[in-house]
């Protein structure tokens, strides 16, 4: 997933992709307090609401959580990632980290055209 953000970004960029960090759940009437390790992004340009330098921090047990909601919804996929881990796209990760940011974060991946020559020369 961090590769296809860095290959394919246009406006926010990977950080760091193993920072680890505390955080606080509440569960059954009280709070537990784990170490997750950590998506760090950061917007590297303006983007609508998004200043330049904007950081969001995504645990990855809330990327977990949008990888099984997103293996449900996208039947495809569950297919697909069974398989191996190579066959997780650029579209996969765009939709794994809205799920995982609660619909804050849209990465718009760019899959840029593979520039063919005019006149290829063959052996």
């Amino acid at each position: 997933m961090v590769y296809w953000i860095r290959e394919y970004r246009t406006w926010i960029e990977v950080v760091d992709d193993n920072t680890y960090k505390e955080y606080a759940l509440p569960r059954n009437g009280h709070i537990d307090y784990i170490v997750s390790r950590t998506l760090v992004l950061r917007a590297y340009k303006d983007k609508g609401p998004y200043t330049k330098g904007m950081t969001w921090t995504i645990p990855e047990y809330a990327l977990d959580k949008a990888l099984a909601t997103y293996r449900k919804q996208e039947h495809t996929f569950r297919q697909r990632i069974k398989k191996a881990a190579m066959y997780l796209s650029p579209r996969d990760a765009e939709a794994i980290i809205l799920l995982a940011s609660h619909n804050i974060v849209r990465l718009e991946l760019v899959i840029l055209p593979i520039q063919a020559r005019e006149k290829p020369y063959y052996l």
